[in-house]
C-alpha cells in the first residue's frame, strides 16, 4: 500500500472510529496519553541520573529517549491528538471528512490524551523514583522553562515540534518492520525535544509530573499553564496538521505520476 493509500484509509477508519464508536475512540486516545506519559517520565529518570553522573547531558538524555513514547502510540495503535492533526488535515484538504468532524476528533483526542497523561502521572507520583521529586529535577526544571516562554514564542515553537513528530509519523508509515519504525521514530522525535520546542501532549505529561512536585517549579499557575497549552496547541495544528498533512494533500493532487 502506498503512502497515499494508507493515509486515505487511517483518515477514513478514525472519522469511523470517532462517530459510530465514541468510548473506543476515547479509550484509544487515552491511552496515547499513557503511553507518552510514561516514556517521558523514563526519559526524565534516565536524564536527571545522567545529568548528576555529567552535568550538562540530561537533556541530551531525555531527548533521545523521549520517543519511545511515540513509538510505542504508533505499533499499539494508540490515538494520539498531535498526530490525528495531520491524519485530520490530509483527509479535510482531500475532501474525505469535513472540517468540522476534523476539529471535533482533535478536539476529543486532546482531552482524552490528558485524562491519559494525568493517570499515569498519579500513578507514579506514589513511586520510588518519582515520589519525592522538588524543583531542582528535571521534570521540574524543564516546566518551568516551558512555562516561562511567551504566547507568540510558545507557539512558534510548537509549529516546529509538530512538523518533525509528523515527519516522524510519516516515515514510520513507510517502515514495515516494528524495529525499522523504532529506528525512524527515535532519532528524528530527539530533534524536536532537543531543540527544545513545543508539543502540547508532551507538556500535558510534563505538568501532571510536575503537579507532584514539593515544591512546584516557578510559574506553576493555571495563567501559565493554560496560556501554554493553547498557544502550543495551535501551534501544533499549523506545523502538524497544516505544514505536513495538508501540504502532502497538496502534493499529492498531482496530475502526474509522481505521487506518494
Amino acid at each position: 500500500m502506498t503512502l497515499y493509500e494508507t493515509l486515505d484509509t487511517a483518515g477514513d477508519k478514525k472519522q469511523e472510529l470517532l462517530t459510530q464508536d465514541y468510548g473506543r475512540f476515547a479509550v484509544r486516545a487515552v491511552l496515547a496519553g499513557m503511553y507518552l506519559t510514561l516514556g517521558t517520565a523514563f526519559a526524565a529518570v534516565a536524564g536527571q541520573v545522567a545529568e548528576g553522573v555529567a552535568p550538562g547531558t540530561g537533556g541530551l538524555v531525555f531527548a533521545c529517549l523521549f520517543g519511545l513514547g511515540l513509538f510505542a502510540i504508533v505499533v499499539l495503535g494508540a490515538e494520539l491528538a498531535t498526530g490525528s492533526m495531520m491524519f485530520v488535515s490530509w483527509s479535510a484538504t482531500r475532501g474525505r471528512m469535513p472540517w468540522g468532524v476534523a476539529l471535533r476528533m482533535v478536539a476529543v483526542a486532546t482531552f482524552y490524551n490528558f485524562i491519559g497523561a494525568a493517570i499515569v502521572a498519579l500513578v507514579l507520583s506514589q513511586s520510588a523514583k518519582l515520589g519525592g521529586i522538588d524543583d531542582t529535577h528535571l521534570i521540574s526544571t524543564l516546566t518551568e522553562g516551558k512555562l516561562a516562554k511567551p504566547f507568540f514564542g510558545a507557539f512558534v515553537e510548537a509549529m516546529g515540534a509538530n512538523f518533525v513528530v509528523n515527519m516522524a509519523v510519516l516515515g514510520a508509515l513507510q517502515a514495515k518492520e516494528i524495529i525499522s519504525k523504532f529506528a525512524v521514530i527515535l532519532p528524528i522525535i530527539a530533534v524536536f525535544v532537543g531543540l527544545g520546542l513545543e508539543h502540547v501532549i508532551a507538556n500535558f505529561s510534563l505538568f501532571s509530573l510536575a503537579f507532584f512536585a514539593d515544591p512546584r517549579p516557578a510559574g506553576f499557575d493555571g495563567l501559565h499553564i493554560t496560556g501554554n497549552w493553547v498557544a502550543v496547541w495551535l501551534g501544533n495544528f499549523v506545523g502538524g496538521g497544516l505544514g505536513i498533512g495538508a501540504v502532502y494533500a497538496w502534493l499529492n493532487q498531482t496530475k502526474t505520476s509522481y505521487v506518494d
